[in-house]
């Protein structure tokens, strides 16, 4: 499992931390075994794309985002699952792969040394 680490300002604001440690996963492949989430549509203040949260209408607690490309942009078709959330650890202990939005990265935040640096989001 490859899990990321992302510098956005929404990504910052639903986990409530600096960044955001989160496992992106193809949508054909993501199924939600129990319960309902309930969807918030919003706009990506960063990248100017719109992407839905889905949190847990219990506790509140961010479990997935999902990006919707702008009209003209490839359908990236992708889940991306807030790590924290899961009941397995093994994401958790894994070092992030890839960093994404890095020009958002607050400048007192180290790098992940091994991890790809990716600007923006889709670069």
């Amino acid at each position: 499992m490859k899990t990321s680490l992302c510098h956005c300002r929404p990504c910052r604001k639903i986990s409530g931390g600096t960044a955001s440690l989160n496992l992106t996963v193809p949508d054909k492949n993501f199924v939600l075994k129990t319960g309902e989430l309930k969807k918030v549509r919003t706009t990506h203040v960063d990248e100017g794309f719109d992407f839905s949260i889905a949190f847990c209408p219990d506790c509140g607690s961010p479990i997935y985002g999902q990006p919707h490309p702008n009209p003209g942009d490839p359908e990236l078709g992708i889940v991306v699952i807030q790590v924290g959330t899961l009941d397995n650890m093994g994401p958790l202990k894994a070092t992030p792969t890839v960093e994404i939005n890095v020009k958002h990265r607050l400048p007192w935040v180290g790098k992940v040394e091994s991890a790809h640096q990716k600007r923006t989001y889709v670069d």
